[in-house]
């Protein structure tokens, strides 16, 4: 018997864990602080990175997975001034809140 075909998405949906950068509303709405954004959810909607969501009141966000690794030189960074010459670990996860079309 073949085995089921997922998505993408629903596959990283399967990795994604209660999140704690949030505060719950009225009627299941949360209110996520992961960005500037801050974009209000709710139950069973998604923000505007597509990759946190709501269920049952409860923030759900991405873990166990990074989209990409590398490893930069400091002066890439904000913190420049700290270590000249050292490298930093930078990563990224999927997800984007730019609004376009």
């Amino acid at each position: 018997m073949p085995e089921k075909v997922i998505t993408l998405a629903e596959y990283l949906d399967s990795m994604a864990v209660p999140g704690e950068l949030y505060e719950k509303l009225d009627d299941n709405t949360v209110r996520c602080y992961a960005c500037g954004l801050r974009c209000k959810i709710k139950d069973g909607r998604r923000g505007v990175c597509q990759v946190r969501f709501n269920k049952g009141g409860v923030l759900y966000v991405p873990f166990g997975y990074a989209a990409g690794i590398q490893a930069d030189p400091i002066e890439k960074k904000p913190f420049f001034h700290v270590l000249p010459g050292a490298d930093a670990l930078t990563f990224g996860m999927l997800g984007c809140d730019m609004h376009c079309d």
